[in-house]
């Protein structure tokens, strides 16, 4: 503190320097808590532990948020687009005064708190009661309620302010979580607002970023709580699977055993020369298979499971692998291959090695046989060797397995000892295995310390590398046994049947080797491509045998063999070992199989393979295919083009009843090809007979091919044709005759034999000439016409008459096309007659007019004047009707020009009526177009040139028969035709214009309705005019399907009237192109005033004119109407008086130059009742007296006023907008908020 002295040294005041640190402490405060949140994003294991996180972070940061409380959104349904069903309380920062039942001590403060919250029903409360609450630098409202509104922040997805009992406040967040890479919903966060700190922008900030943390760790926490549920559930599922697995193998050794030991007895005690010992035979090799792989299947899913008790003991390897290797010598010899056994002698061997080998014999012959089958499998030709060799100092004994098989792809390797993989490759003898052959080996090898690998190239073999360790310390000590002798005993009792399983899937190899070396040579060959097979053939082939024959394609000699013989004896059968041998067979084949019935899995070239090469090639693609599969979901064959399949185990009777079944059904589909083909053949005849005919070619020529062709299709004796103009004789004669007919010289006949089949075509008469034309056949006695064959002779016949009748057309249509062509060059002549005697008539008329007009400013007598004004009027006749000559012609062409497309129905109407508007402005005529734009369609399909033409006319007519008064176009929908009998998509429209015009004659309305002519009417001197135009308007509306009338008495005015047809636009089009027309006055003065005044005055002499201006109000406003000034001054007045505020909002006044002074005095004593607040739209003739009349006003009323130029039109009134209220920007800012709601 410092002290501050006067300038006479007196002491005045003392300094004091404060720092202000709150800030600091605040954002050193804030900054703590979210550091707090931050170092625990990644603690969380579960959706509920991280919200006890995040309370224990608040609790210990308890300055910023006094209270805490969150609520967990259906934690087990989180889906986006899906509604949350129920909120659960899961944590808050209170005590618990209930742990068992986790009741939290929430204070009498705060609002209730239930446990639950059911998100589907409606809430209590309403939730609308909101207090505005002020301070220093904020201002907010606060939601005042009983219960939390949680329904309110899920359904408007934004934080909301609440206060609580005591007054203290707090805020409702929504928490968002990202699942599955959207942010959804997750749970709603309640936090307490510091009674003694404002809140402001800081402080908002501040619980923003919390809620971004607590998004954070809800995530992270619900993340690692589905990984956790999801490893909890492949274990789980694991475990259920090798529970199945044991369960299923146990289940299926009690009947196996069943199966074997009567089966045993069975065949010893049968001849083996029978069938049935075949049978049996068959029988017990397939059950050893079952075996076999139900007891890896069990092996391995002990192994799984971790209950497989191995039974190591000391044992010669050397001796033992020679054992077992011994077994495959046989199977070696019968497949060609170099099998070598590598052993060292035993005893040299057992003394090379540092300790004694332990192995488990059962794992140790599934090893051997595994690698030992899969070499052989796998190998075709060159060698299989089995080495036995010690390395790494005598400690590690290597058994190696190599072959010069068909390898195994680099891509496999990697997986080739998972479970359950296969490789790809088909090369293989035998397709057959479950894929745990390799996986099991590896785990047996595992389960004796060692390892197993493997190299291998495609095309040069394989070769497994095992290794095992020698000693026993590598092995569990109580699965270690060293009484040798019982060991071998137990060996030798399981052995037999463990080789017996493996060798005799090695014998099906045999004896499909020698199958296939016997039947083929396997040199790869393909079926002829070539495009030239002849299915008739092929057809006929199938139907003529007896036995039909089947190729039947299976690599498991059971099966085939069984196949074979069921089949035998109602087939002639054909066996093939793969894919590739059904190639070569049918290559070598000279007649193809009527069906093949054929394995999926084989090697070389399996089932779908075949069956794409086969469906491929124009020789072999309309042969039937049935494929056999071993797996029920395997019916996409089908979609390769297979007729049929059957999944094993199938019924033998199925299976021949698929095979009669799909044999019908392809003779059926190749008589139908066949018959595509003749018609095909036929269609190409008469192609080739009309365009002879037409080419100017020798009739009897071309006759005389096509009756060399016919007799080529369809078996006959002979074949002619003739001709003949028809009579009641009927005499024919002979123009045409097949190669092989008896000679006839062309003479006339009245008498055909009566075996002679007479086919004649219809008569066709033309203006030009009459002629027929038959073809007739001669067949034996003792054969019959088809229906077919008598079909293509009536078809011929008439093809030739229809070219001729052809010929006589097209003669006539030139014919007709010249004339066309002379009738418009006339009619283009007489076009240019009119417009060049309209241009020759102007000049010496132009002179008249002048020299007329000259005479008006002379001193003339009133008999000179009269016979002036005469010479005038009679002149201003004429050029009218010389004007009118284009629009004559113009109407001449639309007559025959037609145009159908979418067009603005309603702007057509305003754009018509506008052209007038100076014209009729000029003669002082009142001119409205009056139509309801809430009942009209703005877009429709139609002729618009043809209604804009009549328009036109009309228009023209009565501005200028109309002297005086008004001209008003009304539009209407019209509602008298009987709409049901019409199409839904149509309407008819009313088109009324009526004047005040000087009338017409009754006599010549008659004579326009009866279309009589021009110069047959008489007409009086007022109604001059050629009648022309009405005439044409009445055709175009008669070409249109409406109709058209008049109405009119002499000097009181006429009423034109017809009816118009347009078709509707879709729905669709319609709302895309009304988007940008407000179409109607309800949108436009609902945005436009900004108090409650609901009323207009209008003030016009003429009530039609009155009426057109209220239909476009009447939905809006109130409007008082008045033909006088003082009405309405007077009427507004008693409004001013009766509610004691300004009656009306806008004045529409008709302005007169003959009446400006009562007008301004009007307008100014509306304002003055308006207290100046009144907008005042003028309704002006469009003219420059006019314009210049209004500025004049404008100049002397002031104030708020805009204008409206005559013609009056709804889209004027809508649309035409003025200064002040009705702005521009007010129409296009109503249409862009339109047009983002309908979107």
């Amino acid at each position: 503190m410092s002290p501050i002295y006067k300038e006479d040294g007196t002491f005045w005041a003392a300094y004091n320097v404060c720092d202000f640190t709150t800030h600091k402490v605040l954002a050193n405060r804030r900054l703590k808590t979210l550091s707090d949140l931050a170092n625990h994003i990644n603690d969380a294991d579960s959706l509920e532990s991280a919200c006890h996180i995040i309370m224990k972070s608040f609790r210990e940061n308890d300055k910023d948020i006094p209270f805490a409380l969150i609520y967990l959104i259906d934690n087990d349904n989180l889906k986006s687009g899906i509604q949350p069903c129920t909120a659960r309380l899961i944590s808050t920062t209170f005590n618990y005064k209930d742990l068992h039942n986790k009741n939290w001590d929430i204070p009498d403060n705060l609002l209730e708190t239930p446990k639950t919250i059911n998100l589907i029903e409606n809430p209590d409360e309403k939730y609308d009661l909101f207090i505005e609450v002020k301070r220093p630098t904020s201002k907010h409202l606060f939601l005042k309620c009983k219960s939390w509104p949680v329904h309110i922040v899920v359904k408007e997805d934004k934080d909301i302010k609440v206060l609580l009992k005591d007054g203290s406040q707090a805020v409702l967040f929504p928490i968002k979580a990202s699942y599955g890479g959207e942010l959804i919903l997750s749970s709603i966060l309640i936090c307490g607002i510091n009674p003694n700190r404002e809140l402001d922008n800081d402080y908002l900030s501040f619980l923003r970023s919390v809620v971004t943390y607590v998004s954070t760790i809800i995530t992270n926490g619900n993340i690692r709580e589905n990984e956790r549920k999801q490893v909890e559930m492949l274990v789980n599922l694991n475990h259920q699977k090798l529970k199945f697995f044991q369960n299923i193998s146990r289940e299926l050794l009690t009947p196996l055993t069943l199966v074997l030991s009567p089966l045993d007895e069975a065949i010893n005690s049968c001849l083996q020369e029978t069938i049935m010992h075949s049978h049996l035979q068959i029988v017990q090799r397939n059950t050893h298979r079952l075996l076999k792989l139900v007891n890896n299947l069990l092996q391995f899913s002990n192994i799984e499971s971790g209950q497989l008790k191995a039974h190591y003991c000391e044992t010669d390897i050397a001796l033992f692998t020679r054992e077992l290797a011994s077994n495959f010598n046989s199977i070696a010899e019968k497949l060609g291959l170099d099998y070598i056994i590598d052993i060292p002698d035993p005893d040299k061997f057992k003394q090379a090695l540092e300790n004694e080998v332990y192995l488990d014999h059962d794992m140790f012959e599934t090893i051997v046989y595994n690698l030992c089958s899969n070499a052989f499998k796998n190998t075709w030709n060159g060698q299989i060797k089995v080495s036995l060799y010690i390395e790494n100092e005598r400690n590690t004994i290597i058994l190696e397995v190599s072959d010069t098989g068909v390898g195994i792809p680099e891509v496999d390797l990697l997986n080739i000892f998972q479970r359950f993989y296969r490789t790809k490759s088909q090369q293989s003898r035998s397709y057959e295995g479950t894929g745990i052959g390799l996986a099991l080996v590896k785990e047996l090898i595992t389960y004796h310390g060692g390892e197993i690998s493997v190299t291998s190239k495609v095309g040069q073999g394989t070769t497994f590398r095992c290794r095992f360790l020698t000693g026993f310390k590598h092995l569990p000590k109580n699965q270690v046994y060293f009484n040798k002798r019982n060991n071998e005993l137990n060996h030798e009792r399981h052995l037999y049947t463990k080789k017996q399983l493996y060798l005799e899937e090695g014998l099906q190899w045999i004896r499909s080797n020698k199958l296939t070396n016997k039947k083929f040579i396997l040199n790869p060959e393909s079926i002829d491509d070539s495009n030239n097979v002849d299915i008739g053939k092929i057809s006929s082939n199938m139907t003529k045998k007896q036995k039909h024959k089947i190729l039947l394609v299976e690599d498991n000699a059971d099966m085939r063999n069984y196949l074979e013989e069921l089949l035998r004896n109602e087939f002639e059968v054909y066996c093939v070992y793969n894919g590739n041998d059904a190639i070569i067979f049918l290559t070598k084949s000279i007649e193809l199989p009527d069906l093949i019935l054929s394995d999926v899995m084989m090697p070389i070239m399996n089932g779908y393979e075949l069956l794409k090469m086969l469906r491929s090639n124009i020789a072999t693609r309309l042969i039937p295919i049935i494929l056999l599969t071993a797996r029920a979901d395997e019916n996409s064959g089908l979609d390769y083009g297979a007729d049929d399949y059957l999944v094993k185990p199938f019924s033998s009777r199925e299976l021949i009843a698929r095979i009669h079944t799909n044999i019908k059904l392809s003779q059926l589909r190749n008589q139908l090809i066949s018959q595509q083909c003749k018609q095909e053949e036929i269609k190409q005849l008469l192609t080739s007979i009309s365009s002879n005919i037409l080419s100017g070619l020798d009739l009897k020529e071309t006759l005389s091919e096509a009756v060399k062709d016919i007799h080529e299709i369809l078996p006959c004796d002979r074949v002619f044709a003739i001709s003949y103009e028809p009579s009641e004789s009927k005499n024919y004669t002979i123009i045409a005759l097949s190669k092989d007919s008896k000679v006839l010289s062309d003479t006339k006949f009245e008498q055909l034999e009566a075996s002679i089949n007479q086919l004649e075509s219809s008569n066709y008469e033309d203006k030009g000439f009459k002629i027929e034309v038959g073809i007739k056949a001669h067949r034996s006695p003792n054969s019959s016409w088809s229906d077919l064959e008598i079909k293509l002779f009536q078809q011929i016949s008439i093809q030739i008459n229809l070219v001729f009748d052809y010929m006589t057309l097209l003669e006539e249509k030139l014919v007709n096309e010249s004339r066309i062509k002379f009738i418009k060059a006339a009619d283009n002549i007489k076009h240019m007659i009119l417009a060049n005697m309209s241009h020759e008539l102007r000049t010496p008329l132009g002179a008249v007019m002048s020299i007329s007009s000259s005479f008006e400013n002379e001193e003339l007598t009133v008999p000179q004047k009269n016979l002036n004004k005469i010479l005038l009027h009679a002149s201003n006749i004429a050029l009218s009707t010389i004007n009118n000559i284009p629009n004559i012609v113009n109407i001449e062409e639309y007559k025959s020009a037609s145009v159908n497309r979418v067009f603005d129905l309603l702007d057509l109407f305003e754009k018509a009526i506008e052209i007038f508007g100076e014209r009729a402005g000029n003669k002082k005529i009142e001119l409205a177009l009056n139509y309801n734009s809430d009942t009209l369609p703005k877009y429709v399909k139609g002729d618009p040139e043809r209604l804009r033409l009549i328009l036109m006319n009309l228009l023209a007519n009565s501005i200028k028969f109309t002297k005086e008064g008004e001209i008003i176009l009304k539009v209407l929908l019209n509602s008298s035709s009987d709409e049901s009998s019409k199409d839904e998509n149509f309407i008819k429209l009313l088109i009324i214009l009526s004047d005040t015009g000087i009338g017409i004659n009754s006599e010549v309305i008659d004579n326009w309705q009866s279309n009589l002519k021009v110069n047959e009417l008489k007409i009086i001197q007022q109604q001059d005019g050629t009648g022309f135009g009405f005439l044409a308007c009445k055709q175009l509306v008669e070409i249109n399907g409406g109709e058209i009338g008049v109405e009119s008495q002499l000097e009181k005015g006429s009423k034109f009237w017809f009816t118009w047809n347009v078709e509707i636009v879709q729905e669709s089009y319609t709302k895309k192109a009304s988007n940008y027309y407000i179409n109607s006055s309800k949108i436009l003065f609902n945005r436009l005033t900004n108090h409650n005044l609901k009323r207009i005055i209008l003030i016009h002499p003429l009530k039609n004119i009155r009426d057109a201006i209220t239909i476009c109000f009447k939905d809006c406003f109130d409007i008082d109407l008045f033909d006088t000034y003082n009405e309405g001054i007077e009427t507004a007045i008693y409004y001013k008086e009766l509610y004691n505020r300004a009656p009306y909002c806008m004045a529409f006044i008709n302005i007169d130059e003959n009446n400006a002074d009562e007008i301004v005095k009007a307008a100014l004593k509306l304002r003055k009742i308006h207290d100046n607040d009144l907008l005042i739209i003028f309704i002006v003739f469009s003219n420059m007296t006019g314009r210049a009349l209004l500025k004049k006003l404008i100049k002397k009323i002031g104030g708020k006023i805009a204008s409206i130029f005559k013609p009056i039109t709804p889209k004027k009134l809508l649309s035409h907008y003025f200064q002040n209220n009705i702005e521009e920007n007010i129409i296009n800012e109503e249409i862009l908020n339109n047009l983002q709601r309908m979107n």
